[in-house]
């Protein structure tokens, strides 16, 4: 984490798993502040070092944030900590810990790609459990089904494909028929409403839908309170059912990102929130990464661009299969690279 503080006005200090380079050039900011930018760094993270970054980072303890190595390398895990999302007729049932996927961590990775692979793993790990709380009514009207769920069999979907075709056509949408659907639906076992409902003249569809308030007493470990009693306008590209199911899971996914951008924090400093002016992040942007050409002698620019190349080069794959360069082969016909790195073994 290289702070505002460099090795040339405060004697040596860097964070675990960063180093400053040779010639690196110290920026004074508009703040008085000075540092070294990220991009004048290397880094050889380790697992002391993710979890010290890990330290600064703060969110929710409903979803502690890991970090491991295995015999591939650093990853980071997000835990769920909630009750089983297909039980959620049984207000009694147990709390249980679930896990997201692992997120591989390089160890040349720049401790602020560190910081937001952490904040996309939450958005990621939140989003996945969303789409298991929209039930669907099944055509019978005797079960309950999670469309959007993330463990459908793909590839027995795709041999499967002529079941999923839309109705040719479709009925107009009217107040009426959108409430009709949404009597059909719940999000986190609450009731959604039409409140209103606009054509537009490019074909699109407005339409103001309410996420009802959960039963507290019934279910006190609701785990998306924060999306219960919100009220949010959709929008859809056509009039069909099938559009209004697709806008309601994108408007939900969407609240839950906005809610995490507003809470993740890093050093009790909430980046992604969007409370920070725009244009002051963008003249930050320019204060750290324009640097006069003067700054850096010959052999500065030489060493920190090997060092950039050598970054670049080792994120290049390692191709193996025949079958796989067979495959690829056809990304790159006709096309003379005069920059980058290929894979090796290709």
């Amino acid at each position: 984490m290289n702070t505002n503080k460099s090795p040339q006005d405060t004697g040596s200090y860097v964070a675990l798993g960063e180093y400053c380079l040779i010639s690196a050039p110290t920026v004074n900011l508009p703040s008085g502040q000075s540092c070294v930018p990220q991009h004048f760094y290397g880094y050889n993270h380790s697992l002391e070092s993710v979890e010290s970054i890990l330290h600064h980072i703060s969110f929710s303890n409903h979803y502690p944030i890991f970090c491991a190595e295995d015999e591939q390398g650093l990853f980071i895990q997000v835990g769920i900590i909630g009750r089983e999302n297909y039980q959620r007729n049984n207000p009694a049932r147990a709390q249980k810990i679930v896990y997201g996927r692992k997120w591989r961590v390089e160890p040349n990775l720049p401790t602020s790609e560190i910081i937001q692979t952490v904040f996309l793993a939450l958005k990621k790990a939140r989003e996945h459990e969303i789409r298991e709380l929209v039930t669907l009514v099944s055509l019978d009207g005797n079960k309950v089904s999670t469309p959007f769920n993330s463990h459908h069999d793909l590839p027995l979907m795709a041999e499967c494909r002529s079941l999923f075709q839309r109705p040719q056509k479709e009925h107009t949408l009217t107040i009426e028929s959108v409430q009709t659907i949404l009597d059909s639906l719940r999000f986190d076992q609450t009731k959604i409403q039409c409140m209103d409902l606009v054509h537009r003249r490019n074909g699109n569809v407005l339409v103001d839908v309410m996420f009802n308030i959960g039963n507290k007493e019934q279910d006190r470990n609701i785990e998306f309170s924060e999306l219960h009693g919100i009220e949010c306008t959709l929008v859809l590209q056509s009039s069909s059912a099938n559009e209004l199911l697709y806008a309601l899971m994108d408007t939900l996914i969407q609240l839950s990102d906005r809610y995490v951008e507003k809470h993740f924090t890093f050093n009790g400093f909430n980046r992604f929130s969007r409370e920070h002016d725009l244009r002051n992040i963008g003249e930050f942007s320019i204060n750290t990464r324009f640097i006069n050409a003067n700054t850096l002698n010959e052999e500065g620019k030489r060493l920190i661009s090997e060092h950039n190349c050598s970054v670049d080069e080792s994120r290049a794959p390692n191709i193996k299969l025949d079958q796989q360069k067979i495959r690829l082969a056809e990304s790159f016909k006709n096309i003379e690279l005069l920059e980058g790195f290929l894979p090796k073994g290709f």
